[in-house]
């Protein structure tokens, strides 16, 4: 599935205050593809807000969810903000015996604790509605930030004179080459949404 820009082409010519020729919005396009691209593989998620259906391997809660019933499964759904939950199956059969808090669904039986399934983990279908709409502005703007420093200044350099002499750069003094990358100050920015911990995901439909 191919995923949307994070911003717009129009997004981008608004902030700059100018207006692109039909060739500048054909290469802002594609820096924004890129960017967009860059800020989801670090964010470890699709961002944009879609209806997707996943596998997954069914584990047993955790620690903070001991008094549930015995035999209890958990999934940990990997695309966040988790909004709704249409469908359940657990090994191809529909169930509505299921709860979510957050990215976090559990299900009050789990199968393999009895034969034929005893060493066997279940595989949990769910389909559900997750991300943002509409992108959030932070994020939205990092991608129009890397998109636009390659827009100004495709060939990273940066001059400086000192005492007369002047030196130029292919990268930042700090050594890094951002160009459609992102900084630590962006990374950081993102740090608030990225997902740091995912589920065994076995396909997506």
């Amino acid at each position: 599935m191919v995923l949307p820009a994070l911003a717009t082409v129009a997004d981008l010519a608004t902030i700059l205050g100018r207006t692109f020729t039909p060739q500048q919005e054909a290469q802002a396009q594609a820096l924004l593809d890129q960017a967009s691209s860059i800020v989801r593989a670090y964010m470890r998620l699709d961002i944009t807000r879609a209806t997707t259906t996943d596998t997954f391997t069914m584990r047993a809660p955790g620690r903070q969810h001991l008094g549930t019933p015995f035999g209890c499964g958990q999934v940990t759904l990997p695309q966040r903000p988790v909004v709704d939950v249409f469908a359940v199956k657990v090994d191809g059969t529909a169930t509505q015996d299921w709860w979510l808090e957050q990215d976090q669904l559990y299900l009050r039986s789990a199968p393999w604790l009895g034969p034929p399934g005893a060493h066997q983990a279940p595989q949990v279908e769910v389909t559900y509605t997750h991300g943002w709409d509409p992108v959030p502005g932070d994020i939205a703007a990092i991608v129009m930030q890397a998109a636009n420093r390659v827009l100004v200044n495709p060939s990273g350099i940066r001059s400086e004179t000192v005492g007369g002499i002047s030196t130029t750069y292919l990268v930042p003094a700090t050594g890094e080459n951002l160009a459609v990358l992102l900084s630590r100050t962006e990374m950081k920015v993102l740090d608030r949404y990225r997902r740091t911990a995912g589920s065994v995901r076995l396909r997506s439909v």
